[in-house]
């Protein structure tokens, strides 16, 4: 087989290419802003922000540098193969955007230019959603409540307004402190509809229960 068979020259237009470069890195900063403004979690870093608005355009560059040379491709397949990522993504949100911004490099680098514009705006769209959903429902997400208290049960002592603050409630675990004359609880619950931590702590210190703590665990800061 004739190897010159294989090599298919790709001839881009310098605009064309200035229009590609200049749209991955629109649709990118689009999509790392969106990040940057839904983010809740506990990894942001500004290193992975500019990530998110760089990768589009060097993807979209090695898509153009490719084009369909066969042999370009395996060339690159093997280089790319030495390469080691040292950072690892914790976060799967984080590796969906980082995705994302993959495919906006794609489509910029394969000049299927629609396909990116429509993609970004109903991804775009879609973690707006979402996000809005989450942060609307505070009760949505479960929190590890920790308390002292010399009651047995002292949910029971509790007046009925601020029982109904918490919808759901387990006992993780129970340690006897002050030689036995109180307990300190941890309990994982869930707020109710339109409840706060803040409301919470300050239904639940009343006397029955002291040193109130209300933790967020991780799947509280997703989407």
């Amino acid at each position: 087989m004739n190897l010159d068979n294989l090599l298919i020259e790709v001839d881009y237009s310098p605009t064309q290419i200035l229009l590609g470069l200049l749209i991955a890195f629109a649709l990118g900063f689009i999509w790392a802003t969106v990040y940057r403004k839904t983010h809740t979690g506990i990894a942001y870093t500004r290193g992975f922000f500019l990530s998110l608005i760089l990768v589009p355009p060097i993807i979209a560059m090695i898509m153009m540098a490719i084009g369909s040379n066969v042999a370009l491709s395996l060339g690159l397949v093997g280089s790319l193969s030495v390469i080691r990522f040292r950072t690892a993504i914790k976060d799967t949100k984080d590796m969906t955007f980082l995705f994302m911004a993959v495919a906006i490099g794609l489509t910029a680098g394969a000049f299927v230019w629609l396909v990116g514009v429509i993609g970004t705006a109903i991804m775009v769209i879609i973690v707006l959603v979402m996000s809005r959903a989450g942060h609307d429902r505070a009760g949505s997400a479960d929190f590890i409540l920790i308390f002292n208290s010399d009651k047995e049960e002292p949910f029971d002592h509790l007046p009925e307004e601020a029982q109904s603050l918490i919808a759901w409630k387990q006992l993780r675990g129970a340690t006897e402190i002050d030689h036995g004359n109180h307990v300190e609880y941890t309990y994982n619950v869930r707020l109710a509809s339109k409840a706060s931590p803040e409301s919470i702590i300050g239904a639940l210190s009343n006397g029955t229960m002291q040193q109130v703590t209300m933790i967020a665990p991780e799947n509280h800061l997703e989407l």
